[in-house]
C-alpha cells in the first residue's frame, strides 16, 4: 500500500507528512483471515493494534457464556486499541465475519506511535471519547420503538463504513443474530423489521455481492425522528 493511499483509506492518519506516514508502514504487518476465524481471543486482547484494510469484524462480549454482537468494524476502522491503552484481560473476541485483510502494528510499537505523534495521540483520544459518549447512549436505547433501534444501528453502520453507490449506500449484509444483538432484538423481532424495511423498498439486500443496500436513507432518519420522538 502506498502512503497516500494509506493515509486516506485509514481516517486515523488523514494529512500527516509523508515521512510519519512512511514510517507507520514500516511497523505494520499483513494479516488475512477468512470468515469465522477468530482475530483476538479473549485471552490475547493487547497483544496489537489492528486495522482493517478490507472486510468487516464483530466484537463479542460474553454474557453467562453466550458471546453477544456488541460492535460491528468495517474497512478504515480498527480494533485492539483498549487493550494496549487499558485492561487487557476482556471477556470478548473479535471475529471476522467476511473475508478480512488487517495491517497490525505490535503494542509496543504503537506505543511508540503514539509517543512519537501527538497528532495521532489526539485523534485517537477523541474517537474513543466519542465511543464512551455512543456507549452512554446506548444505556437509554432499550426505551426506543424496535423499529428505531434496528434502523439506528443500520444507518450508524452506513455512516461510518459505508459505500455510496448510485443504488444507495452499502454495508455488509449482516447475520440476522448480530443485527439482533446490536438492536437488543429477538432474531424474530428482527426479522420482521428487516421485512417490513424491504416491502418499503427502504433497504435491499443484493446476496450475489454479500450487501445490504440502504435505498432511502433520508427516509429512515426519517422513521427515527418521527417514531423516536413518540
Amino acid at each position: 500500500m502506498e502512503t497516500q493511499e494509506f493515509a486516506e483509506h485509514f481516517p486515523l492518519f488523514h494529512n500527516l507528512n509523508n515521512e510519519t506516514v512512511e514510517w507507520l508502514l514500516s511497523l505494520v504487518e499483513k494479516e488475512i483471515y477468512g470468515i469465522g476465524e477468530t482475530i483476538i481471543a479473549q485471552d490475547d486482547w493487547g497483544s496489537g493494534f489492528h486495522l482493517i484494510e478490507s472486510g468487516w469484524v464483530k466484537v463479542q462480549h460474553f454474557y453467562i457464556g453466550k458471546p453477544i454482537t456488541i460492535e460491528i468494524i468495517g474497512k478504515g476502522g480498527f480494533v485492539g486499541e483498549v487493550g494496549i491503552l487499558g485492561q487487557n484481560n476482556f471477556n470478548s473476541q473479535v471475529i471476522a465475519i467476511s473475508n478480512v485483510q488487517l495491517l497490525t502494528i505490535s503494542a509496543q510499537r504503537f506505543i511508540q506511535v503514539l509517543f512519537r505523534d501527538a497528532q495521532i495521540q489526539n485523534r485517537l483520544l477523541k474517537i474513543m471519547v466519542n465511543r464512551v459518549t455512543e456507549y452512554q447512549k446506548s444505556s437509554r436505547f432499550h426505551h426506543q420503538p424496535t423499529k428505531v433501534r434496528l434502523v439506528t444501528v443500520l444507518i450508524s453502520l452506513a455512516d461510518k463504513y459505508g459505500k455510496v453507490t448510485e443504488n444507495g449506500t452499502e454495508i455488509y449484509s449482516l447475520d440476522i443474530q448480530d443485527l439482533a444483538d446490536l438492536a437488543l432484538l429477538c432474531v424474530e423481532e428482527c426479522h420482521q423489521i428487516i421485512e417490513k424495511l424491504e416491502d418499503k423498498n427502504l433497504i435491499k439486500f443484493n446476496p450475489n455481492d454479500e450487501c445490504l443496500i440502504l435505498t432511502n436513507i433520508k427516509q429512515l432518519h426519517h422513521i427515527i425522528g418521527q417514531l423516536g420522538n413518540e
